[in-house]
């Protein structure tokens, strides 16, 4: 674990660094600077690129990380063609998705229309920021085999909102205007993919040449029957953690988006240790797939769950504790969605307390299983969203997308628990459960003050120091103590 605990720790720092910046994007600028439904607007294109990519890529994405191990030359840095099969694979799937968007664009604009009609007159913008994210995620899931994720974070986290945050400035100062904003905020994908290419250039890494020799018939068939299968799977989880956003501008409209997506982007936060650690851990488990070895796969398996379980867990308890403070800063329509956080921050440490249950189904010989509850998880939340919008607004669409994360994770735990006889949780995950509720409760306990700085500062810091100290002294966590430790080492030499 000392591999995934550095790479992490480094991921992690990057991602709350973008996730400051983002914050800074939305709640002070965006959320000020446009309206509503301009915010809702650009939520509701980038649903629509994440799920027109996740279909384009055709399970390239999971794919140059599980095969990356055998491609690789065991002389230099030859990956026998790997690269070049993950550009030409969603290159052609980006051709067809395109077709199959401007097929159906009459019956898209009737869905969108009467409730969303900025949208419709953004339409066409989807296909160039479709372009854009299925490129951006193919280069990072490529250094993410090559377990460079920190760099990749640091593009698609930092750099990225960095940019955004320019071109905020630019419409402030109204040297742009929306459009000019929203054209210059999808090209500005062009940078983090010319990042990514001469990064691997300099280290000799980018090569697009194919060794016919490797991949031969068989190697071939596994690939894309793999990818084939993977692809259903990212389909389904964009339906997971999209689908509600699409749903809410078609029912309610693009002012009601806006609100629920901010608190999307707070749920968000949460899941950062737990998305840094899973990109990690997602090699580790192809190496101990490849070479069968059961027991670390548990071992990454009950230890991931602890420490992202911990994590996630003090930061939606944090976050809880000063909700209110944080809503102060934007318009008074944002509130509304305090509950949407609540709700989908708890599904959120639902999904970390059950750790690598989807990963390790992804890269074994199981694969299709995963697949197939992720088609069913997805469709049923498109199901609940279309019950439960109409009668519930955002809270509804929150809680179907929590009751089918739920259902979800459920059915993986069951499914490597009978086929692979392990599971993630230990007396750890009790002793956190009962560290976190204690946190919960001082929450409540703390009286109110009147600055809402202070306020914060103050109640985060009891909050903090109640679940982190008896966490520590129960060793709960392995690697939550190494960096507690790495950490107090590094203030005392200073």
């Amino acid at each position: 674990m000392g591999i995934v605990t550095k790479q992490a720790s480094i991921s992690a720092f990057l991602g709350y660094a973008g996730v400051v910046i983002g914050f800074v994007n939305l709640t002070l600028l965006m959320a000020n600077w446009f309206t509503p439904v301009q915010v809702g607007l650009r939520e509701v294109l980038l649903s629509v690129a994440v799920f027109g990519s996740q279909i384009a890529h055709f399970g390239t994405y999971r794919s140059l990380v599980k095969f990356y191990p055998f491609f690789k030359s065991n002389q230099g840095n030859y990956d026998n063609g790997l690269l070049r099969i993950g550009l030409t694979v969603p290159l052609f799937g980006f051709i067809v998705v395109s077709g199959i968007i401007i097929l159906f664009k009459s019956q898209i604009v009737d869905y969108y229309i009467e409730k969303s009609p900025l949208f419709i007159e953004y339409f066409w913008f989807s296909f160039p920021l479709i372009f854009m994210l299925l490129f951006n995620n193919v280069f990072e899931s490529y250094l993410q085999a090559r377990s460079k994720t920190a760099y990749s974070v640091f593009l698609k986290s930092v750099l990225t909102r960095l940019l955004t945050s320019f071109l905020l400035v630019l419409y402030y100062f109204s040297l742009i205007d929306f459009y000019q904003f929203i054209v210059c905020f999808i090209f500005s994908y062009i940078v983090t993919i010319v990042l990514f290419i001469i990064s691997l250039y300099q280290k000799g890494e980018f090569s697009l040449k194919l060794n016919p020799n490797f991949f031969t018939r068989r190697v071939r068939k596994l690939y894309f029957q793999y990818s084939s299968f993977s692809i259903l799977s990212g389909v389904a989880s964009v339906l997971l953690n999209r689908i509600d956003i699409l749903m809410i501008s078609s029912i309610i409209g693009l002012a009601s988006t806006s609100v629920y997506a901010n608190a999307v982007y707070l749920s968000v936060l949460v899941a950062i240790p737990g998305d840094s650690i899973a990109k990690i851990t997602m090699p580790l488990l192809s190496k101990s797939w490849k070479s069968k070895n059961i027991g670390e796969i548990k071992n990454l398996y009950q230890k991931t769950s602890a420490t992202q379980y911990l994590l996630g867990g003090l930061l939606l308890i944090l976050m809880w504790g000063s909700i209110d403070n944080f809503y102060s800063l934007q318009r008074e329509e944002y509130a509304e969605g305090k509950i949407v956080f609540l709700i989908l921050g708890f599904a959120k440490l639902m999904n970390m307390l059950f750790g690598a249950n989807g990963q390790i189904i992804s890269i074994s010989k199981f694969y299709r299983f995963d697949t197939f509850t992720a088609i069913l998880l997805g469709l049923l939340t498109v199901y609940t969203n279309h019950i439960f919008i109409p009668e519930w607004g955002i809270e509804g669409a929150a809680a179907a997308t929590g009751l089918s994360l739920l259902l979800f994770n459920m059915i993986r735990f069951y499914f490597v628990y009978t086929k692979l006889k392990i599971q993630p949780f230990t007396k750890s995950t009790i002793l956190i459960s009962f560290v976190l509720l204690i946190g919960f409760v001082t929450n409540y306990l703390l009286p109110n003050l009147n600055h809402f700085i202070l306020d914060t500062i103050y109640r985060s810091i009891i909050i903090a120091i109640v679940i982190v100290v008896p966490a520590y002294f129960l060793k709960v966590s392995e690697d939550f103590n190494h960096l507690i430790l790495k950490n107090l080492n590094r203030l005392i030499k200073r």
